[in-house]
């Protein structure tokens, strides 16, 4: 759905039963504005930032920033000793019951 800013104006609450169902754009001169639901927003956000990690992930591989484990124990050793690095980094308290 499209509109313009003085259509959304007086058509307020309408514009916001449409943007429940679908995204709507609204004109104001040169500015173009986006309406839709929270959810949906959320997602996007969600979206764009596991794209962003794929990306840098493709990166390292391709500069050869990795790292091989030879055995499942190697591995589980890599894997606390990278969470630990990170719970220290972000100060991660522990969750109740752990």
């Amino acid at each position: 759905m499209n509109t313009n800013s003085r259509t959304f104006r007086t058509k307020l609450s309408e514009f916001f039963d449409m943007a429940v169902k679908k995204p709507v754009a609204i004109a104001r001169g040169t500015d173009r504005f986006v309406l839709m639901n929270e959810e949906e927003y959320l997602n996007l956000k969600d979206e764009v930032l596991s794209l962003q990690r794929n990306l840098l992930a493709s990166l390292e591989v391709r500069e050869g920033k990795t790292v091989t484990t030879e055995t499942p124990a190697s591995f589980e050793k890599l894997f606390d000793d990278t969470s630990a690095k990170v719970k220290k980094k972000y100060q991660v308290k522990q969750a109740a019951g752990e």
